[in-house]
């Protein structure tokens, strides 16, 4: 009697043990996703940082036991583990080439414990937000309408300043009076549309529904409203990624449909034909309201690779530019972005360990090399920028995390997988032509390559069993 009253009073100690995991589960859950919630909205806001220091301190606080409960990472092969594992060599080689490598070590430190610190706990949360979102299917929503809150914001933004002056404002003025730069409103649509595709494309290997053709018609309002703020914000790389990874999405669709001659392709008729014509016209606008750069573009880019030929690459905020065949100047922002990027790219041939900066390094490698220039700014190519900041090796780690994520979250498949997946392709050819690692939105795109790269893992039950793409995904 006394043996069964004991083996009573041991499984309610396990039960109340495990109901106040559930309870511990639940609470860290919720402050994980308010945080990011939180970080989503006031990440590219100026005078933040306070805030953002709280909501990253309560997010990561929350972060580590989420990790630890679910068993994440315990009896993983290395392979699924690999996006991760080169994304930690990468936060190793920082610590690296601050000790062996630095050419400016007070500033390298100052970044280390203050970007790179930030950087480092946002990947913590982002990989607990992954797992949250499938523990608990309903935070869902709430994740991906955040998604789109600085689109929305930049758009309503626009609205309102067209009714505070009494007509519709051009975007050129827009951009110069709001409070966002042009890259806040294209990383962020790109990082959204990336995700919107993912759905879409597991939406239609998922079977039919009132529930499926609501989702469906709510991603593309999504796409919409990422496209219309890259229109506003006169963006050409948030433009040119989004109407890539559109058309990639309506091929994806289409060959679907043709090899398995299902009647899906008659389903997406309408929605691809809204997407193509919001682009066709989104892309027009563009042109018509920003800054001039599509008619000679090839040209230009040729004449403004030559930076030996000319100097006006060196001063900040030039007027004066090359002459092209047309007899009229280069595109300003054409030739910026060109001429900057072929002296990073020879910089980094005569210094491949790199500088140690996220913020400073084309500058500071341009004064090391006895370039007379008064910049104040990055290549404006992110990987360029982190091959100055870290060399080779730097870029090598990240692009190789980046690529990876690529083919497990294929191979894995499901909602997450593919999630993974359409990040890594949205944002590697992004990072080519926009200053994504840069302050701030360098601690972005660290989260977002984190939260891709533990998507691509699968997720266990609470005995550590993992479970099927269709159990948990």
């Amino acid at each position: 009697m006394n043996f069964f009253i004991w083996k009573i009073s041991k499984i309610f100690k396990i039960v109340n043990l495990l109901l106040a995991q559930d309870k511990t589960m639940r609470y860290c859950s919720i402050a994980c996703l308010v945080s990011v919630i939180g970080l989503l909205t006031i990440w590219v806001l100026p005078n933040t940082i306070a805030f953002r220091h709280l909501l990253l301190g309560i997010g990561g606080i929350a972060a580590v036991p989420v990790i630890i409960k679910s068993r994440f990472f315990s009896g993983r092969h290395i392979v699924q583990l690999l996006p991760i594992l080169l994304l930690l060599l990468l936060f190793f080689w920082v610590i690296v080439h601050l000790t062996f490598f630095s050419l400016n070590f007070d500033l390298e430190f100052s970044e280390v414990r203050s970007l790179w610190a930030r950087a480092l706990v946002g990947a913590v949360i982002a990989t607990a937000l992954s797992i949250v979102l499938r523990r608990e299917p309903e935070f869902q929503k709430y994740f991906f309408t955040a998604l789109f809150i600085v689109s929305a914001i930049s758009i309503v933004a626009y609205l309102y300043l067209c009714i505070h002056f009494g007509y519709f404002i051009k975007f050129i003025d827009f951009v110069t009076l709001f409070v966002f730069k042009k890259i806040e409103a294209a990383f962020f649509g790109v990082i959204s549309i990336s995700i919107a595709c993912a759905n879409l494309m597991y939406l239609m290997l998922s079977p039919s529904s009132k529930q499926k053709s609501k989702m469906i018609a709510w991603w593309l309002l999504g796409i919409g409203v990422a496209l219309v703020a890259d229109i506003v914000s006169i963006t050409k790389n948030g433009l040119a990624i989004g109407v890539g990874l559109s058309v990639l999405l309506a091929i994806v669709y289409l060959v679907h449909s043709m090899i398995h001659q299902s009647r899906i392709a008659l389903k997406i008729v309408l929605p691809l034909f809204l997407i193509v014509a919001l682009l066709a016209g989104g892309w027009q606008i563009n042109r018509l309201f920003a800054s001039q750069g599509w008619s000679n573009f090839v040209e230009d880019i040729e004449i403004s690779s030559r930076i030996d030929e000319h100097s006006y690459w060196r001063k900040n905020n030039p007027i004066v530019f090359p002459m092209n065949s047309s007899g009229v100047m280069v595109s300003g922002n054409v030739y910026e972005r060109m001429s900057w990027a072929t002296a990073g790219v020879r910089l980094i041939k005569s210094y491949p360990m790199g500088y140690g900066s996220i913020n400073r390094s084309f500058v500071g490698l341009l004064n090391l090399a006895k370039i007379d220039q008064q910049l104040e700014s990055q290549t404006h190519s992110g990987w360029i920028d982190f091959a100055l900041a870290f060399g080779l090796p730097g870029l090598a780690l990240l692009l190789s995390a980046i690529i990876s994520i690529i083919f497990l979250g294929l191979k894995k498949g499901g909602q997450f997988g593919l999630m993974g997946a359409w990040l890594a392709i949205g944002i590697l050819p992004f990072g080519l032509v926009a200053e994504i690692c840069y302050k701030h939105n360098f601690e972005i795109l660290i989260f977002f390559i984190t939260f891709a790269a533990a998507s691509t893992i699968g997720m266990k039950d609470l005995k550590g069993k993992v479970l099927s793409v269709k159990e948990k995904n």
